[in-house]
């Protein structure tokens, strides 16, 4: 079975490591745009986890390069947050977000955000066949605090 891991950073794929214990070769941290690495990966695999920050989680589960606040407002209604919880972050910037969720216990709006983005990674992902994993990742603790498994 071939696993491969795309992390965002060395944060990242440590803090997947701490769980998974991978080898050292299935871990790629991706540098570049993680979308189009994704939709450009043509190696063979069985499985692919994704091990990315909120920024890169987020840019997967709406699938753009460059979301915006509005983008992801759409996605966290979507989630069962309501306009009026919202209201607070109308000028905030995506990254201030994250906390929010994080500290309010809201595990499961950042679940239902990894499934998105497994969703989106399923549906342009050149293997068909392989299973997806998505992980986000805290820079405050160095873990795994979401998942779509």
């Amino acid at each position: 079975m071939i696993d491969i891991v795309f992390a965002s950073n060395e944060a990242s794929r440590n803090a997947h490591r701490e769980l998974y214990h991978f080898r050292e070769q299935s871990y790629i941290i991706v540098t570049d745009n993680l979308i189009e690495t994704i939709t450009a990966f043509k190696g063979d695999l069985n499985k692919l986890h994704i091990s990315s920050n909120w920024a890169d989680i987020i840019k997967l589960a709406v699938w753009k390069s460059a979301p915006g606040v509005g983008d992801v407002f759409f996605l966290l209604r979507n989630m069962g947050i309501t306009s009026e919880e919202l209201l607070p972050f109308r000028d905030a910037e995506i990254a201030d977000l994250f906390p929010w969720l994080y500290y309010g216990k809201r595990f499961d709006v950042l679940r239902k955000i990894c499934f998105a983005a497994r969703t989106n990674v399923e549906k342009h992902i050149r293997n068909k066949e392989a299973r997806i994993h998505c992980h986000l990742t805290s820079e405050d603790t160095n873990r795994i605090v979401a998942s779509s498994l």
